[in-house]
């Protein structure tokens, strides 16, 4: 493993990936991964106002390895001004892939997973640390979270809290709750090696993540301190409904087998598949209607087709809509 000097740089290439920051001597005792692509200013300075919110935690005891995953302008300038950081720059290959080369990289005792656009609150890798330090029979621990809107403001809704249990599979698996956003939670890197890390960069990488933590290992919540500040997009249109529903389908696959015979665990599954069967239907809605507005219409047919085929009902509420817009 190469070492140096704090504040010294150095450029090497492994693996495919090139890596490029400070590195330092001792082992540190969390590990946070930041996934990246850079396609417009304001997505630099989000991750410029992220990285921010990691050197103001009360505790410097970590490293900060942020994973340029073919970014169309570069992070390592924005990278380079913020402490004990490290670039690691790849080509494009999507988040679970860009996550799995910060989990190679990183030497931390835990690991925290912190999106480009989101926020640590102050004192959220201390808070994390104390909690697993106090339930050493959990794997993961995961705080609360704030909210806010795309431009930074808060947001006038409540904001669900983590369930006061410690087994999590068939709270996420029902969908009933969910880890939002990663950085609510904190892993024992044990945990996170003994399950492979992320599979399969399809969009649903992260569920499929934690439901496989969850089955395995323990997990503290606590909802107070709140650790993170989660960005709320304005639309979920921005999501491919057709490429999500395929994701998660591909994700509930992999569960059945575990869940087959227990009562509990098919009662969960079936509630999670329908509640996000629908969330991404209504998703399908927001395609069709977006790119016919935008006389896309190579894309406007094949969402329709798509939802033709999942809901014509909602296909009748898109075309209605579109309708609508240009009336």
């Amino acid at each position: 493993m190469l070492t140096r000097a704090a504040g010294s740089r150095e450029e090497d290439r492994h693996g495919g990936c090139t890596t490029a920051g400070v590195i330092q001597t001792q082992t540190p005792r969390v590990s946070i991964i930041v996934p990246t692509y850079l396609a417009t200013t304001k997505q630099a300075d989000l991750l410029d106002e992220t990285l921010g919110t990691v050197d103001a935690q009360d505790i410097d005891d970590h490293e900060l390895i942020v994973v340029d995953d073919g970014s169309r302008l570069p992070a390592a300038p924005i990278v380079a001004r913020h402490r004990n950081a490290t670039t690691i720059r790849r080509a494009n290959g999507g988040s679970a892939h860009a996550r799995n080369a910060g989990i190679a990289a990183a030497r931390g005792e835990t690991l925290v997973f912190l999106d480009g656009d989101d926020h640590l609150l102050p004192g959220a890798l201390a808070a994390g640390l104390h909690q697993l330090e106090q339930h050493p029979e959990c794997g993961f621990v995961v705080g609360g979270r704030e909210e806010m809107t795309f431009e930074g403001e808060p947001v006038p809704w409540s904001v669900a809290q983590p369930p006061s249990i410690s087994y999590l599979f068939y709270t996420l698996l029902a969908f009933d709750w969910y880890i939002i956003p990663p950085s609510s939670a904190m892993f024992r890197r044990a945990v996170v090696d003994a399950i492979g890390g992320f599979r399969d960069p399809w969009g649903a990488d992260d569920l499929d993540f934690y439901l496989r933590v969850a089955h395995r290992f323990e997990g503290f919540c606590y909802a107070s301190p709140a650790v993170t500040r989660y960005r709320r997009y304005s639309a979920s249109s921005s999501r491919d409904g057709a490429r999500m529903l395929r994701s998660i389908r591909a994700v509930y696959e992999r569960q059945r087998p575990i869940v087959k015979g227990d009562a509990a665990g098919e009662a969960a599954f079936a509630r999670g598949i329908s509640q996000l069967e629908a969330i991404f239907k209504d998703c399908l809605v927001e395609n069709v209607v977006d790119r016919l507005r935008a006389s896309d219409w190579g894309r406007a047919v094949r969402y329709a087709a798509t939802l033709l085929l999942e809901s014509p009902s909602r296909l009748a509420t898109a075309l209605r809509l579109a309708r609508m817009s240009n009336t």
